[in-house]
């Protein structure tokens, strides 16, 4: 696994393919149409290339990882992916990007409250919140009420959490059939290292106008 997290470019991640729109654009017609979709991790809308790869057990048994529980394609090459090689970050964001939860969080715009958080906070703070909060969410071996520790609704998330989800780190399950990090201990340095910074990617992709020091909320910064 490359360890060389600090040399990494995080502005410079996405091909233009899978380029994701600021935090303020307006909703996308493809999201506007699955509006009535409940947003959750066995969510999926194949007909629209938006899978769902967490399996049950039952599931598991018949099916290989990086494969779709609705439509049984396999998409995605999970041990690629958990290699958790930065280098390779493009194949992470593609492969997260096929998944309709994960696809949601990259697309959609950012709620009010995580607007308002992230320019309060600037990337100098942002840098110093993103592992201290992984480090409380999922950083221990068993997190309490894990799967429901990271807001899903965006009223009620903050820029973190969905960043957290957008990258899969929002619970131990998710990190572990996306990340290949195993439940039952606790998180590494390292480990906490390579989420913070996919994290980061995340929100250097959808904030690009974030400034280092804080500004009082998101409308002044647009003044």
């Amino acid at each position: 696994m490359n360890q060389s997290f600090k040399l990494q470019d995080r502005r410079s991640t996405l091909p233009p393919k899978w380029s994701a729109p600021a935090a303020t654009a307006p909703l996308s017609d493809l999201w506007k149409g699955l509006a009535d979709v409940k947003v959750s991790c066995a969510s999926s809308a194949c007909s629209h290339e938006l899978h769902c790869f967490r399996l049950t057990k039952k599931l598991a048994a018949s099916l290989t990882p990086g494969t779709c529980r609705e439509c049984k394609q396999s998409l995605v090459l999970m041990r690629r992916v958990a290699e958790r090689d930065l280098a390779d970050v493009d194949y992470t964001f593609e492969s997260l990007q096929r998944e309709f939860i994960r696809h949601y969080f990259w697309h959609v715009p950012f709620g009010e409250k995580a607007l308002n958080y992230a320019y309060r906070a600037g990337w100098e703070e942002l840098e110093k919140r993103v592992p201290r909060q992984l480090r409380t969410r999922i950083g221990k071996a068993n997190p309490a009420y894990d799967g429901r520790q990271t807001p899903l609704k965006l009223e009620k998330a903050n820029a973190i959490d969905l960043g957290m989800h957008a990258v899969a780190a929002c619970c131990r399950r998710c990190v572990e059939y996306w990340h290949g990090i195993e439940r039952g201990r606790e998180l590494t340095t390292n480990e906490v290292e390579y989420l913070t910074e996919l994290v980061l990617k995340f929100l250097h992709a959808r904030l690009p106008s974030l400034e280092r020091s804080p500004v009082q909320s998101a409308a002044e910064e647009n003044e």
